[in-house]
């Protein structure tokens, strides 16, 4: 009886899943000038061969020109070299957190635990890495992503999927790559218990997608 009282519950809160909302902060990467030539390289291993070889050949010419004392010319081919990898690597969701509140690029309030009340919002940072970029017809790069999200059990049931839970838009003038996302998750009415979250997020642009995970506790 109380098993199906924990289902009907389940049930409802995945209904109001619908209403949570997926935010974006975007950070402009001006300013980021480090030439760490050692680092891309040791990224290109784990390329398709097609596009390992143009990154190191883009790479290779950015260390020629610093050694020529060519500092701007350097940073223009570790560009270059930086936006083959870009193209070429998997999506990717890094550093997820669960937050209080964030105000930048790695600038978050990170929570002790991640234990909340019944119908207590859950917050989560993200940095989402290799997507693509698309046009929104005005001259502007745009981002597009979105999120599915599974909750199961402690012990691994399926408890509910919802497709879609957010999604964003982002139209910039470059190809912003330090950015973050600050995902709302509002699970009112869900027993009390442990959980996993099981996220897939998907790129509009370039047609890939990225698991990542996470797990929540809501307290008696």
């Amino acid at each position: 009886m109380g098993r199906s009282r924990d289902r009907a519950r389940l049930k409802s809160a995945f209904g109001r899943l619908r209403h949570c909302h997926f935010s974006r902060w975007s950070i402009a990467t001006e300013g980021t000038d480090e030439i760490n030539l050692g680092s891309l390289i040791a990224l290109v291993i784990s390329t398709p061969a097609a596009f390992a070889g143009e990154i190191t050949d883009r790479a290779a010419e950015a260390e020629k020109a610093l050694q020529a004392g060519d500092g701007a010319g350097a940073l223009d081919k570790f560009r270059s070299a930086e936006d083959a990898l870009w193209q070429a690597m998997p999506l990717g969701v890094q550093n997820v957190k669960h937050i209080m509140s964030a105000s930048g690029f790695g600038a978050y309030a990170e929570r002790p635990n991640h234990v909340y009340k019944p119908g207590e919002e859950i917050v989560l940072y993200m940095e989402p890495v290799g997507y693509g970029y698309g046009s929104d017809g005005l001259g502007n790069n745009q981002i597009a992503l979105y999120v599915d999200l599974t909750v199961l059990s402690q012990s691994g049931e399926k408890l509910g999927t919802v497709e879609k839970l957010g999604r964003v838009q982002l139209a910039s003038r470059s190809h912003n790559r330090e950015m973050f996302f600050k995902l709302n998750v509002s699970l009112d009415g869900v027993p009390p218990g442990k959980y996993r979250a099981d996220f897939l997020m998907h790129d509009e642009n370039s047609q890939k997608t990225a698991p990542f995970a996470t797990d929540f506790e809501i307290a008696e």
